[in-house]
């Protein structure tokens, strides 16, 4: 199989594009709503920065399995052809340590990471179609706007970036529309943010009533929602209350915060007129893609 082996008779490796094939989104979105509900609060995660580059070990358990992630953020890497993300998502037996998958954790990260925002967006009582606007052009932006496009029908998809020539590319790909930031925010009906900005790229009152907003920055100094986005959202949904708190200010003076765990058990958020969800990386979504990856893989392996 292309990109993917076998090591010994159990150990899966893999890499690129063969992890995309083996993604069924709307499966995986139900992995993910499963590992919420089944597997336990997961150990917090240990990193450290070193000349500008971030090093982490995401541990998690649950469901008969551990996994840890393995994996860094190298910000000179784009301009050498190399991924911005590099590592490494390891799956293991919880009875015994056998290990069974080991992944590349840059596409199983963009998987796993868009998964649970249209997880977000069901629950936040989207169900397709509107205007769908993208701020960023990165690697994030394409993972989201594939699923989107994977699961939802949307009457169009607007793409907004710092960087035009990359929202060109992405446009082109997608067939959607390059506009500027303004256009973007008050036509959208969802906006999802995946950019890696210090200044708000959300601006509140250019949003227009009932929107959704999904933002998928990355932890401190990133900043993508302002306060007034906060405040006509009031509550704010988000993947982990810990992460939220400790490594963004992007929900700084949410009235309420709710879980996508506690949510899927039916804690109700009382949001304002428009709806809000940050996320900023959960172990659990590594585990959750880790056992999809493998159970995939496996099966592909016996009918082929």
């Amino acid at each position: 199989m292309d990109g993917l082996e076998r090591e010994f008779e159990m150990v899966v490796k893999v890499t690129g594009d063969s992890i995309d094939e083996l993604v069924d989104p709307g499966v995986l979105i139900n992995d993910i709503k499963s590992v919420l509900l089944n597997a336990p609060e997961p150990p917090l995660r240990s990193s450290v920065t070193y000349r500008g580059s971030w090093f982490g070990v995401m541990p998690s358990v649950g469901m008969g399995f551990f996994s840890v992630k393995i994996v860094g953020v190298y910000p000179g890497n784009p301009a050498k052809g190399l991924p911005l993300v590099r590592g490494l998502l390891l799956l293991f037996k919880s009875d015994d340590g056998e290990l069974l998958l080991e992944a590349d954790a840059g596409p199983a990260t963009g998987w796993r990471t868009a998964a649970a925002s249209m997880l977000a967006l069901e629950l936040l009582g989207y169900g397709g179609g509107g205007e769908v606007g993208v701020i960023g052009a990165g690697v994030q932006a394409r993972y989201h706007i594939d699923f989107m496009l994977k699961i939802h029908d949307i009457s169009s998809l607007m793409i907004h970036s710092r960087t035009p020539s990359k929202a060109r590319v992405l446009a082109r790909e997608y067939g959607a529309e390059v506009v500027g930031l303004e256009k973007l925010l008050k036509r959208s009906d969802v906006v999802i943010a995946a950019t890696n900005s210090t200044t708000p790229v959300v601006k509140g009152e250019l949003l227009k009533s009932g929107a959704i907003v999904v933002s998928v920055g990355a932890p401190k100094p990133v900043r993508e929602l302002d306060d007034r986005t906060i405040s006509r959202s009031r509550c704010v949904l988000v993947d982990t209350r810990r992460g939220a708190v400790e490594e963004t200010d992007d929900i700084e003076g949410a009235q309420a915060i709710v879980e996508l765990s506690e949510a899927l058990r039916g804690v109700e958020c009382d949001y304002g007129d428009i709806r809000v969800y940050k996320s900023v990386g959960y172990a659990l979504f590594d585990l959750a893609i880790a056992m999809h990856l493998y159970r995939n893989a496996m099966q592909k392996s016996q009918v082929s």
